[in-house]
């Protein structure tokens, strides 16, 4: 089967498992402008198919100018299954690990998949925690019971630890930062999972910064919040990299800080942010809840304030691109009613009406980790 033939198949595939115009085939093929098309694409546009690579600017810590590499763009669904069989990505994300999440009143616990390029599909791990690295050449996993004093860092393609870095404070979450050259583990004094005897248990106790280079790591003692119910309360990273922030239940809903752990005050944008997609790549958009009843979401122009779009989410889960995103979807006309969690994983466009499965539909009960690839 040639390209072009391949090509023209698996859009109209599209076409009958989705909402996507008619004819996208023949207009993909035209763009094409005498390209040998490799992959199929995601790209600007609801409607537009491009080939090979895309490219976005890392490496921009401390003030260094931004330094371009091909990112993998192509599309990959698994729409039969929920959680996937196969690879999922859109854009310039990727489903690269999930678990799956079983709970009591005294205790929550969480198996681990995480994506096999050797076998194209994902592979239950032993880990208690894990995060992948931009570009899905690396994982930082945890072994159990949490909290533990040592971080692995397991090569993707082998899905061996190549290395262990000890720890000075023990650790239950840990998470990547953008550019992929930092860990932050959140460390605890016993199980972040595990409620205590009272309602309201708090464990953490600070945060640490490893080089991954190096090897180097750095404690910074920062208690948890009192008023905050949950045990559980992890560190992120700012969309810059350069602040860590701390869950709040009110708002403002993060409390930033250096690395050092000083207090700052937070980035535009970001301390009231709970939709997990947030800020588009180009910084000029963000994703939010749509107004009740909903289930709804609609995405803003950050300068005017101006509505873009509306769609008919549940949830916006992460910026694809500039003008895509993958959300959480129920079904068809059943938003609002029973059908409301029985959902599923999709490409969707700025205006709502473009949309493309990418898993199978499931109540409840799985959690994706979306990574730049």
């Amino acid at each position: 089967m040639n390209t072009e033939t391949h090509l023209r198949q698996t859009l109209e595939e599209w076409s009958e498992d989705a909402r996507v115009p008619t004819g996208l085939a023949d207009r993909a093929l035209r763009r094409r402008t005498g390209r040998r098309v490799a992959k199929v694409a995601l790209a600007v546009g609801a409607a537009a198919i491009l080939a090979g690579t895309g490219a976005v600017a890392i490496g921009t810590r401390s003030g260094a100018p931004p330094v371009a590499r091909p990112v993998d763009t192509s599309l990959h669904t698994d729409p039969d299954h929920a959680p996937p069989q196969r690879f999922v990505a859109a854009g310039q994300v990727a489903l690269s690990a999930y678990y799956v999440g079983q709970g009591d009143p005294r205790k929550f616990t969480r198996t681990w998949y995480l994506y096999d390029p050797a076998s194209g599909g994902y592979k239950k791990v032993p880990w208690a925690w894990l995060d992948v690295a931009p570009g899905l050449g690396q994982a930082a996993v945890l072994d159990g019971p949490l909290p533990t004093t040592r971080v692995g860092i397991l090569d993707m393609k082998t899905q061996r630890v190549t290395h262990w870095i000890p720890l000075k404070a023990a650790a239950g979450g840990l998470s990547w930062s953008p550019d992929g050259r930092q860990l932050l583990v959140t460390t605890y004094a016993r199980d972040p999972d595990k409620m205590g005897s009272t309602p309201f248990s708090g464990a953490r106790t600070g945060f640490i910064v490893i080089d991954v280079k190096s090897r180097k790591a750095h404690f910074h003692s920062l208690l948890y919040d009192r008023e905050n119910q949950n045990t559980r309360q992890d560190f992120g990273w700012s969309r810059s990299g350069k602040l860590i922030w701390a869950p709040r239940l009110t708002t403002p809903f993060r409390d930033f800080y250096t690395l050092n752990g000083e207090p700052q005050g937070p980035p535009p944008n970001e301390a009231d942010r709970q939709d997990p997609a947030g800020i588009s790549p180009n910084g000029r958009l963000i994703a939010r809840s749509g107004p009740p009843p909903g289930p709804n979401t609609v995405v803003n122009d950050l300068q005017t304030g101006k509505q873009v779009g509306v769609q008919p989410m549940e949830q916006l889960r992460a910026w694809a691109d500039d003008t895509h995103l993958i959300a959480l979807g129920c079904l068809p006309n059943a938003c609002g009613s029973k059908g409301e969690y029985y959902n599923r994983l999709v490409l969707i466009d700025l205006s709502g009406k473009t949309i493309i499965p990418l898993t199978g539909y499931k109540k409840g009960g799985w959690e994706p980790i979306f990574t730049h690839r």
